[in-house]
């Protein structure tokens, strides 16, 4: 049994003419006929009663009619679902971030302007190290990420990073601390004998930043706490706990007992790169990055430091 003998028969039921309907349907009246006699044969049973002044449908050909006429609703359904799918108007993208990610305005205003032009589109964010969101869009688990490195190791096969945004690092230390008289660019050598508040070594990729940072000045971290949240991290700090050294858009996060100064230096740059699988991406994600690409192409160039 095929669609079309459906589609013939609910035709035909509708409007229980073979000539009208055979019009309708942009056929002639024998191939109609011939096709709804296939459709009773292999059903095994009679749809239609004919006589010479009219067609009448039987009992079973009523009751075929409303399965039939539910079949092509989902069939119908089935085919535009598929092609929204195909054209990135519906289904779900699965965004790896790291703590800085969602204060970063290219990617905010990315995540804005997706949403009003792909509302159907379910985002999932996930926060990740890098090193698993490079496996997971290797694997394709993931269909975007961002990552902060200073320079991006290389990626698996497919796999593309694009720069995003460069911009300098941050100290974050409670109110009234030694370093906190002013709001200007601090050197890293002053913060020799700090203890640092920090996220696992291998959260992002930064701490690796951070650890460079303090050996080009010839310094070793400190390390005093860590912590996988960025709330309890800030918390701690504001307790006098430590300092932390943080991505730059970090200093969104106000906080009345915090203060956060700029570092100096290049060791001090960090990148925002975002992560995809070019031409191999679904369409989803192509949209987004394109996205995020074009504020980057409209900010001037692949390389902006704030």
């Amino acid at each position: 049994m095929e669609l079309r003998h459906l589609r013939y028969f609910v035709k035909v039921a509708s409007e229980l003419h073979f000539g009208r309907a055979a019009e309708a349907l942009g056929i002639s009246q024998p191939p109609l006929s011939q096709q709804i006699r296939i459709l009773e044969q292999e059903l095994g049973v009679q749809l239609f009663e004919r006589s010479s002044r009219k067609v009448r449908m039987t009992p079973a050909g009523r009751m075929f009619l409303d399965e039939a006429r539910a079949t092509l609703e989902r069939a119908d359904h089935a085919v535009n679902i598929t092609r929204r799918a195909a054209a990135g108007e519906i289904g779900e993208l699965a965004i790896g971030i790291s703590p800085s990610t969602l204060y970063v305005p290219q990617v905010s205003e990315a995540i804005m302007g997706f949403r009003a032009r792909h509302p159907d589109v379910h985002l999932v964010f996930t926060e990740q190290p890098m090193e698993a969101q490079r496996e997971a869009m290797a694997s394709g688990a993931l269909d975007i990420g961002f990552v902060r490195r200073r320079t991006m190791p290389p990626m698996p096969g497919g796999v593309i990073a694009t720069c995003v945004l460069t911009d300098r690092m941050v100290v974050a230390m409670p109110r009234g601390h030694r370093l906190a008289d002013t709001d200007g660019p601090i050197d890293a050598a002053a913060l020799a004998g700090e203890p640092i508040v920090h996220y696992p070594y291998d959260r992002d990729g930064f701490m690796a930043d951070i650890h460079s940072l303090f050996g080009s000045v010839g310094l070793t971290l400190q390390l005093a706490i860590e912590t996988n949240e960025m709330s309890t991290l800030l918390g701690l700090v504001a307790a006098g706990v430590g300092i932390s050294v943080l991505a730059g858009p970090l200093r969104r996060l106000e906080v009345d007992t915090l203060h956060y100064r700029p570092v100096s230096g290049n060791f001090a740059l960090s990148t925002m790169w975002m992560l995809h699988r070019g031409d191999r991406s679904s369409p989803q994600a192509l949209a987004f990055a394109s996205l995020v690409e074009a504020d980057a192409v409209d900010q001037a160039g692949a390389l902006r430091i704030r």
